[in-house]
C-alpha cells in the first residue's frame, strides 16, 4: 500500500507541473487541465445498484458476498458499471483491481480470481495466476490488467466484473467460506488512467469593486465533481480566497465563482491564481492555475452572468408543520424555509422564466411567462411578476405543485407531508423571498395551507412520514456533506376534540415524540435535526368522532372519579385511622396527573385507571385500623401490652333495652347504634 501511495503522489505531482509549466504571465486564454489522470474508482453498491465512484465521501455502508466450499466451478462475486461522460484517449497503462476479503473457519483458501473490464465494446481480462492465490485471514487481493491505448467516448459504459473459481479450502471447519467485501473503509477499488476532469479558467471580471475568478470543472460527474470533493483551495498570490459564490451548471460541468475583494485603491497588474482540489482525504491534490491581467477602472463595472445554480451543493431545509384539529377538520400549515444553493436556484429559476434556452423538461420551462416583460427576464433579480408567475403555476394545479415539490424541484415526497392527496386538499400557497430578490443563498420561505375534512370519522390520519427523496452523491439537502434537514411538527386539538392514540412505524431512535394533554387542548410534537434521506418513519394519529374522548371530558371524568374515591375513603374511615387513605389519595392524584398529562395513554385507559383508583379506596379503607384512646408509654412493649388488655372501655346503657354499648370514640357529640334494639343513641359528654 505504501508503494502504491507513493506512485499516486508522483503521478499527481507530475500533473501539477504539466498544468503549470505552459502558463505565461499575462495569458488570457482559458487554461485546460488535464488530459488523463490516475485515480481510484471505488466499488459501491450491489445488484442493479452496483456502480463506481471516485469519491470516498459517497461510500456509505458495506457490501459483501460469501463463497463456501460447496461452490463448484466459477462464481461471479459482483459486477460494477458506470456510464462515462468524458470523451478522450486512454493511454496504454496498467489498471489495478483491489478487493478486500476475509476467510472464515478455515486456515486459508486456494482460488483463481479473474477480473474482466469492458470499456465500450472492448473487453480485457486478467487472472491472479496459476495455480491461483492463497487467501488467509483477511486482506486485499490485487490483480493488474494491461489496457492498450484506446479511445473512450461520452456515454461509453465501463464495467468491472470479479469472479473466482477452483476454490480449495485448507483445514476447513463448519461453514467455511471466504467473504469478499467492498464499500466504506475497505479500499476495494480499481485504479484507472482515464480522462476524469477538465478545468477551465476564463478571464477574471471586475464587478462593482469585486474581482470574480470563474473556474469551470467539466467531468462526467456533473455537480458531484464539486459537491463530493474532499476539499479545495483557491489562492490569489499567497492569499487564500474563501468567498465562494453559488456554483452554477454549465454544459458538461459546473462553474464556481471565487470572489476577491481588493479593497480601496487596487493596483492594475498581473495576478497569479492557483486552484488545488482533493478528490479524497490523504491523496495528493490536483493543482492548476493561470495568470490574470486585471485593470481597475473607476466607474466601470463588468457583468458576471449567473448560470443556473447547482442544486446539490450546500442547502439547508427547515420544515415546520402545524396541524390544528377541532373534531371536524384538520387545518395544516407546512412551511419550507430554504437556504443555500437551492435558494439561489429557485431565485435564478424565477428570473429565468421564459428563457428559451432552458431544456424542455426543466421545471421553470413549464411556467407561463406571458405576463413577464422581456426587460425583466434574466436581469439578476426576482421581480414581483416573476415570483407571481411561479406562484400561479404551482397554485393553479395540484399536479404542478407535486412536480415542484418532487425530483425536478425540491426533491421531496408530498405524500409524506400531507394527510391525503393534494388534489383533495385544495392547497393555498405563499412564496416569501424574505426581502432578498437577488440571485442569493439567503433564506426564502414557501408556505402551503390545506384543510382535511374529518367530520364524524374514526380513523388513522397521517401526521408525517419520511419525505426526502434519495439523491445522487451527497444529495441536495446537505451542508458540508452532512444532512441538513430540520423537522418540527406540532399537532394541537381543541378542548372537545381528542386524539385516541399516536401510532408509529419504522421509527428511528433519533425521532422522539412528545404527547401531552391539557384541559383545553391535546398536543403532539416532535423535533428532529439533521434528518437524512435514509431515515424511514411513519407517524399517524387516531381520531374519533366521540367527544367523550376529548381532553376536557377525559379530565372532568378523571377528576370526578378521583373525587368520588376520596369521598368514599373519607366516609368509610370516620372511626378509623385515615393515614392509609390520605397517602393513597395523594398517590392516586400523582399517578392520574401523570397518566392524563404525559403518559399518552388513550382516554379509555386514563378513565379506567381513575375508576380503578376509586374502587381501590374501599379495601384500603377497610384495612385501616380503628381509632383507640391510648398511646404507647415510655416503658417496654410488655407494659404496653398489659396496659392494652387492662384498659377499661367505657359503655353506655340503652334506656330502652338496657343493653350496655361500648363507646370506642372520644368524639362528642357521638351517635352510635344500640347493639340490642338498634336505636340511635346520642352521647353528649
Amino acid at each position: 500500500m505504501t508503494s502504491r501511495a507513493g506512485l499516486r503522489a508522483l503521478v499527481l505531482v507530475g500533473l501539477l507541473f504539466a498544468s503549470i509549466l505552459p502558463l505565461t504571465p499575462g495569458s488570457s486564454a482559458e487554461i485546460v487541465c488535464c488530459d488523463t489522470s490516475e485515480f481510484d474508482l471505488f466499488l459501491v453498491g450491489e445488484n442493479d445498484g452496483a456502480t463506481l465512484t471516485p469519491f470516498k465521501s459517497e461510500l456509505v455502508g458495506i457490501n459483501s458476498k460469501g463463497v463456501s466450499q460447496s461452490v463448484q466451478g466459477t462464481e461471479e462475486i459482483s459486477s460494477w458499471e458506470i456510464v462515462w461522460k468524458q470523451s478522450g484517449t486512454i493511454p496504454e497503462s496498467t489498471w489495478e483491481f483491489s478487493i478486500a476479503y476475509e476467510v472464515e473457519n478455515a486456515a486459508g483458501v486456494h482460488a483463481n480470481a479473474t477480473v474482466e473490464v469492458k470499456v465500450g465494446n472492448n473487453a480485457y481480462t486478467a487472472e491472479s495466476g496459476n495455480p491461483g492465490v492463497f487467501f488467509t485471514g483477511e486482506g486485499l487481493v490485487t490483480i493488474d490488467l494491461d489496457i492498450p491505448q484506446i479511445a473512450i467516448n461520452s456515454n461509453d459504459i465501463i464495467e468491472v466484473t470479479f469472479s473466482v473459481r477452483s476454490m480449495l479450502f485448507s483445514q476447513p471447519g463448519d461453514d467455511s467460506s471466504i467473504q469478499f467485501i467492498w464499500g466504506e473503509d475497505t479500499d476495494s477499488s480499481i485504479r484507472v488512467d482515464l480522462p476524469l476532469l477538465t478545468i477551465d479558467m476564463p478571464n477574471a471580471l471586475v464587478v462593482e469593486g469585486e474581482v470574480y475568478f470563474p473556474v469551470i470543472l467539466r467531468s462526467g460527474f456533473g455537480e458531484r465533481m464539486w459537491s463530493s470533493l474532499e476539499d479545495f483551495e483557491f489562492k490569489n498570490g499567497g492569499s487564500i480566497i474563501t468567498d465562494v459564490r453559488s456554483p452554477s451548471i454549465v454544459s458538461g460541468g459546473i462553474e464556481v465563482p471565487f470572489v476577491w475583494n481588493p479593497g480601496a485603491d487596487p493596483t492594475d497588474g498581473n495576478y497569479q491564481v492557483e486552484l488545488s482540489i482533493w478528490l479524497n482525504e490523504g491523496e495528493a491534490p490536483l493543482t492548476t492555475g493561470r495568470t490574470h491581467t486585471i485593470t481597475f477602472e473607476e466607474g466601470v463595472s463588468q457583468n458576471y452572468h449567473f448560470g443556473e445554480p447547482a442544486r446539490a451543493m450546500n442547502s439547508r431545509l427547515d420544515v415546520d408543520i402545524n396541524v390544528n384539529y377541532d373534531g371536524s377538520k384538520a387545518v395544516r400549515t407546512v412551511e419550507l424555509e430554504i437556504e443555500g444553493s437551492m435558494a439561489s436556484w429557485l431565485r435564478w429559476g424565477m428570473d429565468n422564466i421564459g428563457n428559451s434556452s432552458l431544456p424542455s423538461d426543466h421545471l421553470f420551462a413549464q411556467v407561463q411567462s406571458g405576463a413577464i416583460s422581456p426587460s425583466l427576464r434574466e436581469n439578476g433579480r426576482v421581480d414581483d411578476v416573476e415570483s407571481g408567475s411561479l406562484l400561479n403555476y404551482i397554485d393553479s394545479s395540484t399536479r404542478n405543485l407535486e412536480i415542484f415539490l418532487g425530483n425536478t424541484g425540491l426533491a421531496l415526497n408530498p405524500d409524506g407531508l400531507f394527510e391525503d392527496s393534494l388534489f383533495d386538499l385544495n392547497p393555498e400557497i405563499e412564496i416569501d423571498l424574505m426581502g432578498v430578490v437577488g440571485i442569493d443563498d439567503a433564506p426564502m420561505r414557501i408556505r402551503i395551507d390545506v384543510v382535511y375534512d374529518l367530520t364524524g370519522k374514526d380513523r388513522d390520519v397521517l401526521l408525517v412520514e419520511d419525505f426526502i427523496r434519495p439523491q445522487l452523491g451527497n444529495g441536495i439537502w446537505t451542508m458540508n456533506g452532512e444532512p441538513a434537514v430540520d423537522l418540527s411538527v406540532k399537532l394541537k386539538t381543541s378542548a372537545l376534540a381528542g386524539i385516541f392514540a399516536v401510532l408509529t412505524e419504522d421509527m428511528s431512535e433519533d425521532i422522539k415524540i412528545t404527547h401531552y394533554r391539557l384541559g383545553y387542548a391535546e398536543v403532539v410534537s416532535l423535533e428532529v435535526e439533521g434528518l437524512s434521506d435514509d431515515v424511514s418513519f411513519v407517524i399517524e394519529y387516531q381520531v374519533t368522532g366521540n367527544a367523550l374522548y376529548s381532553p376536557l371530558v377525559t379530565l372532568l371524568a378523571t377528576i370526578i372519579l378521583l373525587f368520588a374515591g376520596v369521598v368514599i375513603g373519607t366516609r368509610m374511615t370516620k372511626n378509623r385511622s385515615r393515614i392509609i387513605v390520605t397517602l393513597s389519595s395523594l398517590l392516586f392524584v400523582g399517578i392520574l396527573g401523570y397518566v392524563y398529562t404525559l403518559s399518552a395513554l388513550p382516554p379509555t385507559f386514563v378513565m379506567g385507571i381513575a375508576a380503578a383508583s376509586t374502587m381501590a379506596m374501599v379495601p384500603l379503607a377497610l384495612i385501616s385500623p380503628r381509632n383507640t384512646d391510648w398511646t404507647m408509654s415510655e416503658g417496654d412493649m410488655a407494659e404496653d401490652y398489659e396496659q392494652s388488655i387492662s384498659k377499661v372501655i367505657p359503655t353506655v346503657d340503652c334506656p330502652a333495652c338496657k343493653t350496655a354499648n361500648p363507646v370506642m370514640s372520644s368524639e362528642r357529640p357521638l351517635r352510635i347504634p344500640c347493639g340490642g334494639c338498634g336505636r340511635k343513641l346520642r352521647i353528649e359528654d
